[in-house]
């Protein structure tokens, strides 16, 4: 994370450093917390996404709570970053396995 994160008033403010996270894996993270947050993302500075979210107007969510928001949102980011590098490492595993699904035998060796 390239600043400090915090909380101030009832927003989360986190910084992903980009040259760490992709936009994808953000964006996928905070689809997650859109039941109960408003989300806004920018691009500082070319090397880091400012992430806020703030509680939905109808949402009761207290101080403790929030805190608990900042940590879990912390770690969905790093583990929306390591989903986004194993589907790429594994995108040929996956094609091969899903042609040998549909080939009806076509590959199938001979003995």
């Amino acid at each position: 994370m390239a600043d400090k994160n915090f909380i101030k008033g009832n927003e989360i403010v986190v910084y992903a450093d980009a040259s760490i996270f992709t936009r994808d894996a953000v964006l996928k993270c905070l689809y997650w917390y859109g039941d109960k947050f408003h989300t806004d993302v920018s691009f500082e500075n070319s090397n880091a996404y400012r992430i806020c979210i703030k509680p939905h107007l109808n949402s009761n969510i207290n101080l403790a709570e929030l805190e608990l928001y900042l940590l879990k949102l912390e770690r969905d980011l790093v583990d929306f970053q390591l989903r986004d590098i194993v589907t790429k490492e594994t995108q040929n595993v996956r094609d091969l396995l899903i042609a040998k699904a549909f080939s009806n035998g076509e590959f199938d060796e001979e003995p």
